[in-house]
């Protein structure tokens, strides 16, 4: 049932704008609303699709430079709908028993755009905002059912138009009352979460007083992952952006995304961008992502085993890795993706994918991530962590999760748990931490960057962390957003790197 959530979500908005269009359209034609009134529905219906088109352009840095000045149409559409909502209700265009909900819902995401609007461009905002931002986004997960809606870009709220003259038929009067109750329920579903998200803002503060803690040996290597997951050549843009951050933040390790069935031409290209990189020392991590991780599928898609193992021999043959995982986060990414597999399956696959490797290159270590912390994540935990797996390191992944109150205690508890029962006696990574910084704010995904790696630090057997990452490709949760700017979170992770250097030293 949660699989035809999200596009079910999307289809609805779809046909809210297409109701948008339409109805605003007819009110600007009808020469008895007042001129007002007609101007700014005519410029809501003719400005929403343009608008949502540059929304989606902005989301991604290999794009948003160019259209980032026009970023804030969105917002204004917002605020052109609610205008219009609030005029209909108060001079009394429209039936109450809609045009209350629709005006107090167009009002509401108005706010909450212009509130993102100034997350966005890294303008502090007051708490109570970002509160509500939160709420929002936790209210599209809850919607949606997938927390993937937390970065990407295809889940949002619609306005509504405020219907301003009678009804024709009953068909288009129980129409009417179905937005109505879409919108009473969008609000209820926000005011629900407004308590969840107030307490999860709390829980990332709690560590924000923490420590990167001294590794004298040198042993504890913090990189990023970057470019878009490779399918084909990166774009000139993304290789300019990333390589001059990774050169600002003098990172020890990269990471990069291959999906399955990239082209040989794509995997050359990247080969090139990774070139100077391999001569300067540092750790290329390869992990074999996955189809399909912007848009929803109506299912899961086939898990392609020949496939995958196909291009991981060929990304191991090109791109001469340190570290390889086989899987991205099989039990978040990879269950989202592929679908929910057993734990003995992703056994089985990792060993054939091990075997591969290593007749790749011998001295090539294989890894895979925890990320989930739930029964099945623990099952491949142990089962990798056993002298005797072909598993070579460790690892974990840790994102903010909307279902466990929005920190990451509860997920680094249960990965000190798994290592006090399992004492570690191979190497083990954070091979993913980020957050969500439209979703949440910038302070929130700092923190989050700065909690894990200061308690990675302070695990001896732990040899690094890869921040996701370099910047937004069609996900919010890039050190750099779409318009240029580095967010507050690349300076936490610099900080880190200098006081693990100073302590190295």
């Amino acid at each position: 049932m949660r699989t035809f959530l999200a596009p079910a979500h999307l289809a609805l908005c779809a046909i809210i704008v297409i109701w948008d269009i339409v109805l605003a359209g007819r009110i600007a034609q009808n020469r008895q609303s007042p001129r007002f009134f007609q101007a700014v529905s005519g410029l809501g219906a003719l400005l929403i699709v343009p608008a949502l088109l540059l929304t989606l352009a902005t989301s991604t840095l290999i794009t948003g430079r160019a259209v980032a000045a026009m970023d804030w149409l969105w917002p204004a559409v917002l605020v052109l709908f609610a205008v219009q909502a609030l005029y209909a209700l108060l001079f009394r265009l429209v039936n109450p028993v809609w045009g209350i909900p629709i005006a107090i819902y167009d009002l509401a995401i108005a706010v909450l755009g212009i509130v993102r609007y100034l997350v966005e461009h890294g303008h502090a905002v007051p708490s109570p905002f970002v509160a509500l931002l939160a709420a929002q986004s936790l209210a599209v997960v809850l919607v949606s059912g997938t927390s993937s809606a937390l970065s990407t870009p295809f889940y949002f709220n619609v306005p509504m138009v405020s219907p301003a003259f009678p009804a024709l038929h009953k068909l288009t009067a129980s129409f009417r009352l179905f937005m109505t109750l879409v919108a009473m329920g969008w609000m209820l579903f926000i005011v629900v979460s407004v308590l969840p998200a107030t307490g999860q803002l709390g829980n990332y503060a709690q560590h924000r007083g923490d420590q990167i803690h001294d590794r004298p040996d040198g042993d504890f290597a913090v990189g990023v992952k970057i470019l878009p997951d490779i399918r084909n050549p990166p774009s000139p843009a993304a290789v300019r952006s990333d390589s001059a951050l990774v050169d600002t933040l003098s990172v020890d390790a990269v990471g990069v995304v291959v999906v399955p069935g990239a082209t040989r031409l794509a995997i050359d290209s990247l080969a090139r961008v990774l070139g100077p990189l391999r001569r300067d020392s540092t750790i290329v991590i390869v992990a074999i992502g996955y189809r399909g991780k912007l848009l929803p599928e109506l299912g899961p898609a086939p898990f392609d085993e020949a496939e995958r193992l196909v291009t991981l021999r060929l990304a191991i043959d090109r791109l001469r890795p340190d570290i390889v995982l086989p899987a991205e986060d099989p039990y978040t990414t990879g269950e989202r993706a592929v679908g929910s597999r057993e734990p003995v399956q992703w056994e089985a696959y990792l060993t054939r994918a091990a075997r591969v490797a290593k007749s790749a290159d011998p001295s090539i270590r294989v890894g895979v991530a925890a990320s989930s912390y739930r029964t099945r994540d623990s099952i491949l935990y142990a089962w990798a962590a056993k002298p005797t797996s072909p598993i070579d390191i460790v690892g974990f992944s840790f994102f903010p999760s909307p279902l466990t109150g929005g920190g990451i205690q509860a997920d680094t508890r249960t990965a000190d748990r798994w290592m006090r029962v399992m004492p570690p006696n191979k190497d083990h990574w954070v091979f993913g931490v980020g957050g969500y910084p439209l979703a949440f704010g910038e302070r929130t995904q700092n923190d989050a960057l700065w909690e894990v790696l200061a308690w990675a630090s302070d695990h001896p057997a732990i040899k690094g962390a890869l921040v996701y990452e370099a910047g937004d490709y069609g996900q919010a949760r890039g050190l750099r957003a779409p318009n240029g700017r580095l967010r507050l979170a690349a300076g936490a992770v610099m900080r880190a790197i200098k006081t693990l250097q100073a302590s190295a030293r």
